[in-house]
């Protein structure tokens, strides 16, 4: 079979000109029983950026033609970016909402890109955290869209309108800031506000507008089950198990059966018990300390066994691939396993017996690791506890009469954890305080609050203890060279770090060069505690890149690890599954056939690529059902409110409230008492009387107006005079 390298390497010779692809195969002598497979092969071609079609389905070199394959990153304003699919053909480049032809945002599409646009040969394409510039020089050539290679969406979700004498679908996602238009008796039932569905049937133009069919009607905007299904459909979450996973996990036994014990450690004697969340329903970790004689400790790190109860490439596993992680909205789990088995068969219930796999580490004295065993076990944990529990004991609370013993022990595993933490952070671990905002509702599922969640010495304490049985778990796997995935991190740009540096020395802080973890950790830790420090952490974390899977052997940034991977939590991650399976299949021998360790050579990529994906999509989706219900929330607010400056813009200022983690914007017309000019090197807005209002500065806002279309809210200045 003819190879992409030799299909490359003669496209890009000197004596080829455009041609099909049945005759590129005719000159590369690609027999008939080939073809099939070529033709795959020059469409992933094409999806990688080396290869364009142009007039009369001919095959060209994009750079000979002028033209580039990249994603288009539209902005809710009516413009976008193209983000290049290779990185030698440069940064992201602005278009215009007229250039970009049919395209919408996220498709792949072909542009035309002119030859001074394309990066010098040694000059390297390095990606912007967000795309930059606000708009098009006039010296600039314009990108324009030809063609679009992949829609990223045939099907958008949003909310029904009457606008005139047309009924259109608003999107949900403000990126697609073209309605879509519905015809009469395309409506599907559909009424005015309801939140649906629509199919795209007539794609949009310079002039037109795109077209649609609604296919589902989820119910009233505003309703909470409306809400949550429209960003189910949105995101494309799977709700709902197949038959052929139902029946799998039906078939599974109730309990634990006395044959699946053998050939594990019996640890039901040890003290083992678990710490979560206080409305977690799945327990996939338990963790047991004891001292040694020596003065150090044996940590016991005890995961859920599910490889043992999901087979490779069965149903229920082939779910869990697809679907990737679990998903938490508000109010609902969407899980990535049968309910049977993340909250029954595999979850390490309180006073029941469960199989598990543990990691046992030896640390001396001064919290150095040294030594690791990695074994199949089974386990009855003696207790749940939650976060808040642990939390009370280690700030001196008592437990429960009887349970004194617990109590100590909690202490003396806090004393590790800390222990842990402090030697990470001489490595370079990098802490950063970002509270996360968690919606309290009703038994109706009702938003009634809000609760900022900060990190503790509870969580930490799991935390630490986690991190350390990845790790282990990661040295083990590649000490003994099988198959592996690591959760990777890299280091972040020259670029985004300079940009931080400079918006760190408008708040008034430095950040010596280059910027090194150590640099970066002494930098939090002098700004702690301080009024900026939250926007300092903010912008801090939006200048790192995002930690993604992938099926080779990289270190993890912010957490100081040469090597790392996901172990701790395969009732909710696949990647987890995965190393556990590795685990499984090298201690039953299977490892040993060559012909396995292939068949995990080959796949270990696809799915590291479709774990992250999924991790992505979740994490989108949690974002966005959260910030719709806070946008909701808050628009009802009529006092006051507190908010920090995040950035100082053109238009005004962009704030974060504070007591709910939403971000919103102040307009400068909204000023009443004359004219400001933003300073971009102060990060500020400076008006009449050199009043300032400066990146880090508190504010008093009030809600000025919301649009629950575009889910963008607007405040004005309390006492601005």
């Amino acid at each position: 079979m003819v190879t992409e390298s030799e299909i490359l390497k003669f496209i890009r010779s000197r004596k080829y000109s455009p041609m099909t692809a049945e005759e590129l195969a005719g000159r590369l002598d690609v027999p008939p029983s080939e073809r099939e497979e070529f033709r795959r092969l020059v469409r992933e071609l094409e999806f990688a950026g080396e290869l364009v079609e142009v007039k009369k389905r001919r095959l060209a070199d994009p750079e000979r033609v002028d033209l580039v394959v990249g994603t288009l990153l539209c902005n809710p304003r009516g413009f976008g970016f193209l983000r290049p699919v290779r990185e030698r053909d440069g940064e992201d480049r602005y278009v215009t909402g007229e250039n970009m032809s049919s395209a919408m945002h996220g498709d792949l599409v072909v542009a035309r890109m002119p030859p001074s646009l394309r990066p010098r040969p040694g000059q390297t394409g390095r990606r912007r955290e967000r795309p930059g510039g606000r708009g098009r020089g006039a010296f600039e050539p314009e990108i324009q869209v030809v063609s679009v290679l992949r829609r990223a969406r045939t099907e958008i979700v949003g909310t029904l309108r009457q606008e005139g004498h047309v009924r259109v679908v608003i999107p949900d996602d403000p990126r697609l800031f073209r309605d879509v238009v519905v015809a009469q008796g395309d409506e599907g039932g559909a009424r005015e506000d309801d939140k649906v569905a629509v199919r795209i049937t007539v794609w949009p133009t310079r002039h037109i507008s795109p077209a649609g069919e609604i296919t589902a009607v989820f119910g009233p905007r505003g309703q909470l089950e409306a809400e949550r299904l429209s960003v189910v459909r949105e995101f494309n979450l799977r709700m709902d198990f197949p038959p052929e996973v139902v029946s799998a996990a039906e078939a599974l036994p109730q309990h634990v059966e006395p044959s699946d014990l053998a050939g594990r450690q019996d640890l039901t004697d040890e003290t083992i018990f678990t710490i979560d969340p206080p409305d977690a329903r799945d327990f996939d970790d338990a963790v047991s300390l004891r001292r040694i004689a020596a003065g150090g400790w044996d940590l016991g790190v005890h995961i859920a066994d599910v490889s043992h109860y999901v087979p490779a490439d069965g149903a229920i596993d082939l779910e869990a691939r697809a679907r990737g992680t679990s998903v938490y909205l508000p109010g609902q789990v969407l899980p990535m396993l049968p309910e049977k088995l993340s909250n029954g068969l595999c979850s390490l219930r309180p006073h029941e017996i469960r199989l598990t796999k543990t990691v046992r580490m030896k640390f001396a004295a001064d919290g150095n690791v040294r030594g690791a065993e990695i074994f199949p076990s089974f386990i009855r944990s003696v207790r749940r506890f939650n976060y808040d529990e642990v939390q009370e004991v280690l700030d001196g609370g008592r437990l429960p009469e009887g349970e004194e013993p617990l109590a100590a022990l909690l202490r003396t595993m806090n004393e590790l954890a800390e222990l842990l933490r402090q030697e990470r952070r001489v490595r370079g671990m990098l802490e950063m305080d970002i509270p996360e905002a968690h919606i309290l509702t009703d038994e109706k599922g009702t938003t009634i609050g809000v609760e900022l969640r900060r990190g503790n010495a509870s969580h930490r304490l799991i935390e630490q203890f986690m991190l350390a049985a990845n790790e282990a778990v990661a040295n083990d796997l590649l000490k003994h060279k099988l198959p592996y995935l690591a959760r990777a991190h890299d280091e972040p740009e020259e670029k985004a770090i300079d940009e931080f540096r400079d918006m760190a020395r408008a708040l008034g802080h430095t950040l010596p060069s280059p910027g090194t973890r150590q640099q970066i950790q002494r930098f939090l830790a002098r700004t702690a505690g301080k009024p900026e420090a939250p926007v300092l952490n903010y912008l801090l974390l939006r200048s790192m890149k995002i930690a993604t899977y992938v099926a080779e052997d990289k270190p993890h940034y912010a957490i100081a690890a040469p090597h790392y991977l996901h172990f701790t939590s395969p009732i909710r991650r696949y990647p987890d599954l995965l190393a556990h399976r590795i685990l499984q299949e090298s201690w039953s021998g299977r490892l040993r056939d060559s012909k396995r360790r292939d068949w995990w050579t080959q796949n270990l990529p696809a799915w590291t690529t479709r774990s992250t994906e999924t991790e992505r999509t979740a994490d989108e989706a949690e974002r966005a059902i959260t910030t719709r219900r806070l946008l909701e929330f808050v628009a009802q607010r009529k006092e006051p409110m507190k908010a920090l400056i995040t950035a100082a813009e053109n238009y005004g200022l962009r704030v974060q409230v504070c007591d709910y983690l939403l971000g919103g914007i102040v307009r400068m017309s909204t000023f009443s008492d004359g004219y400001y000019r933003v300073n971009r090197e102060r990060g500020s807005l400076t008006g009449p009387g050199r009043r300032e209002y400066k990146v880090g500065q508190t504010i008093s806002v009030r809600v000025l107006r919301y649009d629950p279309f575009k889910h963008q809210i607007e405040f004005e200045v309390q006492n601005e005079k």
